[in-house]
């Protein structure tokens, strides 16, 4: 209770007894703690990825992305349309347009790191409005931020836009939750409810893949959850699943339209999955242990590490131990929801994928999937903390802060040494060769591809981690466009420059001027980086 003051005007005395009152000094603290977390949530992207958002390198396609925006002008969201994801071709292609050239890719990536930082802040409200503890809902927001598909998203700069549907994702699961509750008072509920709808199929229509996070928010619904009443639980997880249906449903009609109506020509990857007992051995042995590793790699040109394994086992323990836990707190019913949810869950995470001919298990689509069981994981040591009251609680939130730590000082050296570091050294080499270039002549260039075990990364899993972006004729043709560019700015005809050819295999040496052979990348110096700068 507030101290009492007579009279019509506070005066010193009396402000001084207000301004020390218990009740001030604890909304005081709330609001430096507020402030905190925003900050901490909105930062920390920043702090695990800056020094790769400030590097000068690009990534595959990005060299024939910035090249298209500027000399193609709708052939970006031509090809995205045609792949179901005509809202990412118009962002790519504004935003590619004003990057410009390999430095202004680092704008790129900020906005995406950006806005995975913005993505925490949401998961962060929404776990702590479902009830999670504000300890436990930080640090899974947190974590959410540095699992290896957030790398990805992070440290390749055409992947910005799906930082866009995983907002969009978790926009929807916002709008749904309010209006699942004033549904039956009234139409606002049911227009909150098409606004998710619509928001889900938007996220769709960026990227198929990022749309499914909304089962992380369901995962988080459900494991807290009390379960004396599991036919309110069932309603509430049904008018979920009926908004995502609506949404999915939704951006699989605007697609097919778009190629019905010929505004986009369906690409070949637009194929579903026929084989659907094998496609689900697929998913089980090959992309489901990469999001049971949680923040532990899986390498393409070795076995896993016993690193690997022992994070997929570790977390599969700790999630059994929070099935026991609380199947002893609250029966039966708790452990088959568990169950239940967690099978379904998954599957809905990946469903994009899973529906999809192609399997191509890459980080950039395991977002959700990972996101779902980093949830069960957290819940199951929070549950398992509980178990011992007086320090247990304190002990899981400190586990959890070490393991969140860690993993953000993984993700900053991966960031930098499986993308800005190896892509740099590519650069560097073909600047270096666009550098002997004289104006005067044309002079005949042939770069020698590399080959994926040339890769100067400690490791390399598929064309995201370490891998090669110079490994086919098409992806030198560009980026050595992009050198010679950059060389001579000025010049409108670059062709006049130098004739070029690129290969596998280099020819006789009177059969060009300058070689640029990208099969030196694993003896590249550290002083290749700087150049690339």
């Amino acid at each position: 209770m507030l101290p009492s003051c007579q009279g019509a005007s506070y005066d010193a005395a009396c402000f001084t007894r207000l301004s020390r009152s218990p009740l001030r000094t604890r909304t005081t603290t709330e609001v430096f703690r507020a402030l905190g977390t925003v900050a901490l949530l909105l930062l920390l992207p920043w702090v695990v990825y800056g020094s790769a958002v400030s590097l000068s390198y690009g990534l595959r396609d990005d060299y024939a992305i910035l090249r298209e925006a500027r000399e193609e002008p709708g052939k970006i969201l031509k090809v995205c349309g045609a792949m179901g994801r005509p809202l990412y071709g118009w962002l790519l292609d504004r935003t590619s347009r004003a990057a410009g050239d390999v430095r202004g890719l680092g704008g790129l990536r900020a906005l995406a790191v950006a806005g995975l930082g913005m993505l925490a802040l949401a998961v962060f409200l929404l776990l702590k409005a479902e009830g999670w503890s504000r300890g436990p809902a930080l640090l899974l927001a947190a974590f959410l931020t540095v699992i290896p598909s957030a790398q990805v998203v992070a440290s390749w700069g055409i992947c910005w836009p799906q930082a866009v549907a995983l907002l969009l994702s978790v926009s929807a699961f916002a709008l749904a939750r309010v209006g699942l509750r004033e549904t039956p008072r009234g139409p606002r509920g049911w227009s909150l409810c098409v606004g998710a709808a619509v928001a889900l199929a938007a996220s769709m229509l960026i990227y198929q893949a990022s749309g499914p996070f909304y089962a992380v928010l369901l995962a988080a619904v459900v494991v807290m959850r009390r379960y004396e009443d599991p036919r309110a639980l069932a309603r509430g997880l049904g008018g979920h699943l009926l908004v995502v249906v609506a949404g999915l449903g939704l951006a699989y009609v605007v697609t097919r339209m778009s190629f019905a109506l010929g505004v986009f020509v369906p690409s070949p990857r637009m194929a579903l999955e026929k084989h659907v007992v094998d496609k689900a051995v697929w998913f089980v042995s090959k992309v489901l242990p990469n999001a049971l590793a949680l923040n532990v790699l899986d390498d393409s040109d070795t076995a896993p590490s016993w690193g690997y394994w022992l994070m997929v086992g570790g977390t599969l323990a700790l999630v059994i131990a929070g099935l026991v836990v609380e199947g002893r707190r609250a029966g039966r019913v708790a452990v088959g929801t568990w169950v239940l949810a967690i099978v379904g869950l998954l599957g809905l995470a990946y469903c994009a994928s899973l529906l999809a001919s192609e399997r191509w298990p890459t980080y950039r689509t395991l977002f959700a999937l990972t996101g779902v069981w980093s949830v069960f994981v957290f819940a199951s040591v929070v549950k398992l903390g509980a178990l011992w009251p007086s320090r247990g609680p304190h002990l899981a939130l400190t586990l959890l802060a070490v393991f969140v730590a860690g993993s953000a000082v993984v993700a900053r050296q991966q960031s930098l040494e499986l993308f800005a570091w190896p892509q740099g050294r590519e650069l560097a080499l073909m600047r270096q060769g666009a550098a002997a270039l004289e104006a005067s002549r044309p002079s005949r260039v042939f770069v020698l591809t590399a080959r994926q075990r040339d890769t100067s990364a400690h490791r390399r899993y598929l064309d995201e981690f370490g891998s090669i972006s110079v490994d086919t004729e098409w992806v030198a043709k560009e980026l050595f466009a992009t050198a010679v560019r950059e060389r001579f700015p000025q010049e409108r005809d670059l062709s006049a420059l130098y004739r070029f050819d690129a290969g596998p295999v280099a020819p006789d040496a009177r059969g060009y001027d300058i070689l640029v052979d990208m099969r030196q990348l694993r003896s590249a110096s550290t002083r290749s980086i700087q150049q690339a700068r």
